[in-house]
This record gives C-alpha cells, structure tokens and sequence, in this order.
C-alpha cells in the first residue's frame, strides 16, 4: 500500500527546500495576522508580565560567563601540571565551550539573517502589512526573522539537554513560554519565533557533530548515536543508563 505521506528524509535538498519556503509563507501571509489580532487582544497587565521574562531569551548572560569560564579553564590547565588536572580542566573548558559554541553560533546567525532579510515588525502591521521585507536595513523596525530571544533560549535548551537529558521537559518548556512572550508583547510574529526555535535547536546538534568528530566532549556509538566521553562525566550529569554501557569510555 503506497504510503500517505512522505517523509522528509525521502525528499531531496530542493524538494526540503521548496517545502520549508513554502511552508514560511504560508504561515506568514495566515498565521502570522490571526495570532498577531489574537495577541493585540490580550490584556496590558499580562503582556506586562511577559514583557518581564522575555528578557531571559538574552544571549548575555549565556555567553558572557561561559566565556570567562573557558578563559579561565584553559589558563590553568596551563599553569597547572599533572593528568588528573589537565584532563579536569579540559573536561571543563570543552564543556563550556560547546555550550559557548552552540548559542553564541546560533546567536550570530540569528542577527545576521534577521538584518539581511529586513522583515517588519509586528508594530509596523497596520502600515505595511506582514509581507514586508527591506533586504539590509539594519534597523531595528526591520529585524523580525528570526526571533534573536528565540533562537537563544532555544539553543540554551537544546544545549543543557543534551548534557543533562533529564531536565530536558523543563528546559524546554521553560524556552516555548519564553518564545511565545515575544509574540505576546508584540516584538515578533509567531513565524518569526519559531524560525528561531527551529535555528536555535538545530545548530547544537552541529556542533556537537564537528566535537564528536574531534572527541571533544562527545563520541559515537556504535549504533550511530552521541554520548558524553567518560564514565565519570556521564554520573556526574546524570547518565546512568549510559555509564552501563560505556565502561570502555575515558574520562
């Protein structure tokens, strides 16, 4: 019996391409305007309160202390000699940069894109409609696609998940309110947030291939899946279920 519906690994590049387009337009010429009347109708208290936690999708205060970490990990895996200690102080530095890598990647991709492309804002609806696009503005007004908050708490998310599986349900969770303050309070359409979503969950996952293929942090199994390098990282982040499987690993 023929299938109903085709997966997408079965298509090719063009054919995903052709379709995700589509699909981008779709919602923004339709979903974009009903969810935009739907947030204009939410009362001021409550755009308030999300106007309150939508600062949280910030990149700052992700990148500015992983930074420093990494900085200070390196140095002194330097300054201090021994095994233990430079394979401790590597450990560090190669986890916090790929928690660095991963959202502060998908961060710049995000402001590149979002300036390039030139979507309005949802403040300049009534003007100019949903469709609006000034190639290279770089401005402000102009800098809708993709949502930069998004793209950045969801790339938080997807990181920190994959390093701690089991806060995963919370940390996304905690990323979908945080997108969706930013349709609420009316800096992004809903399109624009969830090509952030999108940005910022797929870029770790590239990052984590380019570390698996050095080794840093990560490996691959035998069944062609990821999994953190060394009995004692995967304990101490909360692997079990890994540790039994992996007793040939090094930490």
């Amino acid at each position: 019996m023929p299938a109903l519906f085709l997966r997408l690994r079965d298509l090719t590049r063009f054919e995903q391409i052709v379709l995700a387009l589509s699909f981008v337009f779709f919602g923004m010429l339709f979903i974009d305007p009903f969810i935009l009347e739907r947030a204009r109708a939410i009362p001021p208290e409550i755009r308030s309160l999300f106007k309150a936690i939508t600062h949280v999708g910030r990149s700052n205060w992700m990148l500015i202390p992983t930074g420093i970490v990494v900085a200070l990990a390196l140095v002194l895996r330097q300054r201090n000699g021994g095994f233990r200690n430079a394979a401790g102080y590597g450990l560090i530095a190669s986890t916090v940069g790929f928690v660095f890598v991963s959202i502060g990647g998908a961060g710049l991709i995000a402001n590149l894109t979002k300036n390039i492309l030139g979507r309005a804002r949802p403040k300049l609806y009534d003007l100019v409609g949903p469709l609006d696009f000034q190639l290279f503005a770089f401005d402000p007004d102009f800098a809708a696609m993709p949502s930069g908050h998004a793209t950045n708490i969801f790339a938080f998310a997807t990181v920190i998940a994959m390093l701690w599986p089991r806060g995963k349900v919370l940390l996304y969770t905690l990323a979908v309110w945080i997108a969706a303050a930013r349709i609420i309070i009316g800096e992004h359409y809903f399109m624009d947030v969830l090509v952030g979503a999108i940005l910022g969950t797929a870029f770790p996952y590239l990052v984590r291939e380019r570390f698996a293929a050095r080794r840093w942090l990560f490996e691959r199994t035998p069944e062609g899946d990821y999994r953190l390098r060394g009995l004692r990282t995967q304990r101490w982040l909360g692997w079990p279920e890994l540790a039994d499987v992996a007793p040939t690993t090094r930490s």
